[in-house]
């Protein structure tokens, strides 16, 4: 079954657009490279920062959210993020115009 996965971690301070345009720019593309991961929502709300991850299974999502994905993330935020891992049994696609069921 596919897996959603919420990470949520707090940010310092707020990046201009030039900045964080930058720095997707930057970081985005090495997420077409994850086995297993099919998209990546790139999250953000007043004070915090953060991820939403679709996989193509749970053992994926748990495979890169490990211990060390978890200690980098503490390292480049100075905390330790949120993570939720959430079971995906249908998949309404409204752009597409589909509905996907595991």
């Amino acid at each position: 079954m596919r897996t959603l996965v919420v990470v949520r971690f707090p940010v310092q301070r707020e990046l201009p657009p030039a900045e964080l345009a930058a720095l997707l720019e930057a970081t985005a593309p090495k997420y077409l490279a994850i086995p297993g991961l099919l998209r990546k929502y790139f999250v953000a709300a007043p004070g915090e920062g953060g991820g939403v991850y679709e996989w193509q299974d749970r053992a994926s999502a748990v495979g890169y959210h490990d211990d060390s994905w978890r200690e980098r993330m503490r390292e480049l935020y100075g905390t330790a993020p949120s993570v939720e891992f959430l079971d995906l049994p249908c998949v309404v696609d409204s752009v597409r115009g589909t509905i996907e069921r595991d």
